[in-house]
């Protein structure tokens, strides 16, 4: 199955993921070539998937209307008057659809999203500065490059969109296509986070949260500036091995003249 989009943001030809050498589980990258979809509530950021549904913003109008088109599907065929004097009665009695039953979002509608919902995060990038220096060990890390065409065609992933950053939450109304909602939730950042150029894949309804990708998926390896030469050796050592001896190695180092890293090619 191919990987569906919400937008129409023309995609990267490569993505990349920064790492942290020191760490275990992500060398598994390498070795494995396994990443692992979080939940949302395993993000740094607070806010990620937290953005509410505003069901204070929905009438008790179109409450009727959404209560009105649930009885007709079950009743299609009576009398259109008194299905309409039903929807108002299970209205009035706040039985499905009405505002004070639906005041906010429940934390059990919140729980059912982080459980379903498995998220991977990506740049657009390989050579931000604060990306290197916070999720790759102040530069000791490597960086993974994707082939992106493969990460869409190969894999029955569901969504692959872009980041959103904007300076307020977007509205969430309750009576928006769950597609709508899903993508306003976890598709969409304080600015702040803006340098980040974040592109995010999704698999939804998820059981298995380590996902094993084929070897060709994955098609360079950048090794941080302040990697010394023991360490660039092994992370050399560990590519060539798992990711077979014609990856694309490449090492960043500081820009002699300005704040800035050059990626220059190794292997």
């Amino acid at each position: 199955m191919m990987i569906r989009r919400i937008t129409n943001a023309s995609t990267p030809e490569t993505l990349y993921k920064y790492r942290d050498w020191s760490n275990n589980n992500h060398r598994k990258l390498i070795a494995k070539q396994e990443i692992y979809f979080s939940k949302p509530s395993e993000f740094n950021d607070p806010f990620d998937g937290n953005i509410p549904v505003r069901w204070d913003l929905v009438t008790y109008e179109e409450c009727l209307e959404k209560n009105l088109e649930i009885i007709n599907i079950a009743h299609k065929d009576k009398d259109q008057r008194k299905v309409r004097e039903y929807a108002k009665k299970v209205t009035d009695e706040k039985t499905l659809w009405h505002p004070d039953r639906l005041a906010k979002e429940r934390p059990e509608q919140l729980e059912k999203w982080n459980s379903i919902i498995g998220l991977y995060s990506l740049s657009s990038v390989p050579d931000n500065i604060l990306m290197w220096s916070h999720y790759s060990f102040n530069h000791t890390g490597f960086v993974i490059g994707f082939d992106t065409n493969s990460l869409i065609d190969d894999y029955d992933f569901d969504y692959i969109e872009p980041i959103i950053y904007q300076s307020e939450y977007p509205t969430i109304s309750g009576l928006d296509d769950t597609t709508i909602q899903f993508h306003k939730k976890f598709f969409h950042k304080s600015d702040l986070w803006g340098y980040e150029e974040e592109w995010r894949i999704s698999k939804n309804h998820i059981k298995n949260r380590v996902i094993k990708l084929h070897r060709e998926t994955i098609n360079q390896l950048i090794i941080g500036c302040c990697v010394n030469l023991e360490q660039t050796k092994n992370i050399i050592k560990l590519g060539k091995k798992h990711l077979g001896t014609d990856i694309p190695i490449f090492k960043a180092s500081k820009d002699e003249n300005n704040f800035g890293l050059k990626i220059n090619q190794i292997e």
